[in-house]
């Protein structure tokens, strides 16, 4: 979601001040186009498995130990730490960020926070409330917690997930068939390390920000009418550094006579996946038929994703 007006406007009513709680955290899309990337260059060690193996993403309690306390559990500790991706197995996620004077971040982050609470207000400009509590998926924890652990419940947390922010600020739009440069794009996955993969699953889970203002607008977004979506992009980078045609999965969906939007965790269709052939890396991006044709993408521009798993080739 393009919020670059928003937030330099709330940014300048604040002085842009450091934030030492997570209430007075601030979010500035605008400042992408300063980080230059910075979180998506740091290097960190993997391995590839053996050609055959199948890996699959296991977030454990131990990658929250030291995060941030929030309403309904905790997120990353490096979320606001420049120069620090999130690497989980032989996965490494793109992820920037800056403390400098206000606080942004960009790319994957994990979760295990249990918080669907609305934050939005609709037509009061009151997306604000939403930075504080960014944290969550509407399925409340990662995919395979006890279903006695119900979304939205206080005081409960389930397994962690990953939250994925996407800034649309700098990513080149229909990138397909162009040669990938991590730099380039916000959302990124980079599989093992020379290897190349086959995805064999992934779950998505839509996120309440988005979820909210699809329903009853939230200040940015308005709420879907019959017509709307909006949806997940993804694509792979081949052996040459190429980028794949999209898959898309949708996460709202208003084509038919109500809107549709599953709050548990949903795969991605297998064989959407397998069409993105060989892969080195995965890219996100986001569609919403709520966009600017200025500042872009109206709907916020977050979801949730889990149980990536694939397998090595070559």
């Amino acid at each position: 979601m393009k919020k670059a007006v928003y937030f330099l406007t709330l940014g300048l009513l604040l002085g842009f001040s450091s934030c030492s709680s997570d209430d007075d955290v601030l979010s500035n899309e605008a400042a992408v186009s300063v980080l230059n990337k910075s979180g998506s260059t740091a290097k960190t060690a993997v391995t590839d498995p053996s050609i055959g193996t199948t890996t699959t993403l296991n977030l454990t309690s131990s990658l929250l130990s030291s995060g941030t306390t929030t309403t309904g559990g905790k997120y990353w500790q490096d979320t606001y730490t420049s120069n620090t991706n999130l690497t989980v197995d032989i996965f490494k996620f793109s992820h920037s960020a800056t403390s400098t004077g206000y606080n942004y971040w960009d790319g994957f982050i994990v979760s295990n926070v249990n918080d669907i609470t609305n934050y939005g207000a609709a037509g009061t400009g009151g997306s604000n409330n939403w930075v504080a509590h960014q944290w969550g998926a509407m399925a409340g924890s990662g995919f395979g917690t006890s279903s006695t652990i119900a979304a939205g419940t206080p005081g409960t947390t389930g397994d962690p997930y990953i939250v994925a922010y996407w800034s649309s600020y700098m990513d080149p739009q229909s990138p397909e068939g162009t040669t990938f440069s991590e730099a380039n794009f916000s959302n990124w996955i980079k599989i093992g390390d020379t290897g190349l993969y086959q995805v064999q699953g992934l779950k998505i889970n839509i996120h309440p920000w988005p979820y909210y203002g699809c329903l009853y607008g939230d200040g940015f977004a308005r709420a879907f009418t019959s017509g709307d979506r909006f949806e997940l992009l993804i694509y792979g980078v081949d052996q040459s550094g190429v980028i794949t045609n999209p898959i898309v999965h949708s996460l709202a969906d208003y084509s038919g006579s109500s809107l549709v939007m599953p709050t548990g965790w949903v795969n991605v269709n297998t064989t959407d996946l397998g069409d993105l052939g060989n892969v080195k890396y995965l890219i996100f991006q986001m569609a919403s038929t709520d966009s600017d044709p200025t500042y872009g993408i109206n709907t916020a521009a977050y979801f949730c994703l889990d149980k990536l798993s694939v397998k090595r080739v070559n």
